[in-house]
């Protein structure tokens, strides 16, 4: 080796130690500064759960909390918008009531050998059902009160013309505490799955019936139904009054909501200062638009999410929803693919990239699902308005947590998972756009990889 060829190889070596320090100096800057983020949340979030207590949707305390939180938004940015709208803040237990009616009726059908008037009334329910589910709306919410919603959000407006926009949401609105009965028999019996399962039970003996009276031609004939298609009425009916004696009908009493969901309300806010700070500073995004907003509703059909998308379409370019959700411990962090009770998909490619980027951070966020009847997150509401939508939740499907409980207190929350929603936002917020990535995806090419367990 010749003394130019040592000469460039020395610095080489002068300029891989140069950035290899400047690269762990920014390691640790930036490792410190999400601490500092983090610990700011943390306070955040104690002093939010202190002063706001219970907030069922659309209440006093939900709307006054909306307030709070906009006074701690107007402490970073100017642009911050309260606005209000009707929702429906009892839809679930009303279809959940609606059910138990439209389940005997169709009973009653079926038993007086009309079946087929029995499935028109099961079609009208699911018909119903269909409407909240899919279409904002469904034909028995002219039998339910109202309730008047507050949502606030903050813009931090791009340094030129926005390419994108990047949506950081969460919900303020707290659940109602799960009450059961004491015996396994009555946790069984209360059960989501048990009613909706006696509700198919009766569809499926009317539509044997309708089969049997085709096949007998008495068709349009009063007649009592077979042993068989009766036994089958029986259990159903047998098992909805069972699931309507354990059914709470009460109002009640509502969590606090630490973790589900000021958690995430506090993590919102926090990036929206880290984000303020850094435009002042003269670091500002150059063309992605950062909105920053908090959501009532979200325990009632997502209703308040529902309503923001409709009236904030203008602010939808190109946009991306990076949602969060009941973030209690690190080692349970989940990126949503599947919400809406299992029938609204989110967006697998941004959910990955989110997961990804975490991984490059040290982080373990694998992949989620929200099975069938499994609950719903505000990531819905952004998917059906045709946005890329994900939600960071640490309630992975199949495993128990302090939400809905009156356990759902500050301490149940890890600072370190705070931290890590806050630096994989930030990540997602500078990441590079999608034609101008300097590296490969590890999820591009022919690679095949398994995310994880959920």
């Amino acid at each position: 080796m010749g003394i130019k060829d040592l000469v460039k190889d020395l610095r080489d070596r002068v300029d891989g130690l140069r950035k290899r320090g400047r690269t762990e100096v920014r390691s640790i800057e930036d490792g410190t500064k999400t601490v500092k983020l983090s610990e700011e949340a943390s306070d955040l979030l104690g002093t939010l759960s202190s002063e706001l207590g219970p907030r069922p949707a659309a209440s006093l305390e939900s709307r006054r909390a909306a307030r709070r939180i906009a006074s701690e938004m107007e402490k970073h940015t100017d642009d911050v918008t309260l606005t209000s709208g009707r929702i429906y803040p009892y839809i679930g237990k009303g279809m959940m009531l609606f059910l138990y009616v439209f389940t005997l009726f169709s009973l009653i059908f079926a038993f007086a050998g009309l079946p087929y008037i029995s499935l028109l009334v099961a079609a009208l329910y699911l018909y119903a059902l269909y409407g909240e589910i899919a279409k904002d709306g469904g034909w028995l919410r002219a039998f339910m009160r109202t309730g008047e919603a507050a949502n606030v959000h903050a813009v931090i407006e791009s340094e030129e013309e926005a390419e994108r926009t990047i949506i950081f949401s969460a919900h303020h609105d707290s659940a109602p505490i799960r009450k059961e009965r004491d015996g396994k028999f009555w946790r069984l019996a209360s059960w989501r799955y048990l009613q909706p399962a006696s509700f198919a039970l009766a569809v499926a003996a009317s539509a044997f019936a309708v089969v049997s009276e085709l096949i007998r031609g008495v068709f349009w004939g009063f007649n009592l139904p077979s042993l068989s298609i009766a036994l089958l009425l029986l259990l159903s009916l047998a098992s909805s009054i069972v699931s309507f004696i354990a059914f709470d009908m009460k109002e009640g009493e509502y969590s606090v909501g630490a973790g589900d969901n000021l958690s995430g309300v506090s993590v919102v806010i926090t990036l929206l200062s880290h984000f303020a700070k850094e435009k002042k500073e003269g670091r500002g995004l150059k063309k992605t638009r950062l909105i920053f907003v908090s959501f009532d509703g979200e325990e009632c059909g997502r209703a308040g999410s529902r309503l923001w998308y409709r009236d904030n379409a203008y602010l939808l370019h190109r946009a991306e929803n990076l949602n969060f959700d009941g973030l209690y411990d690190e080692d349970d962090l989940v990126f949503l693919t599947m919400d809406g009770n299992g029938f609204v998909p989110l967006s697998s490619s941004f959910a990955s990239r989110c997961s990804a980027l975490a991984a490059s951070m040290g982080y373990k966020a694998g992949i989620g699902r929200i099975g069938l009847l499994g609950g719903e997150t505000d990531a819905a509401s952004a998917a059906l308005a045709s946005v890329e939508a994900t939600t960071l939740s640490g309630m992975p499907p199949g495993k128990e947590s302090p939400a809905h409980t009156e356990e759902d207190t500050p301490d149940k929350v890890s600072e370190e998972t705070l931290s890590r929603a806050i630096a994989i936002g930030i990540r997602v917020a500078e990441e590079e756009k999608e034609g101008e990535r300097k590296e490969d995806s590890p999820f591009s090419g022919d690679r095949k990889y398994k995310l994880s367990r959920y």
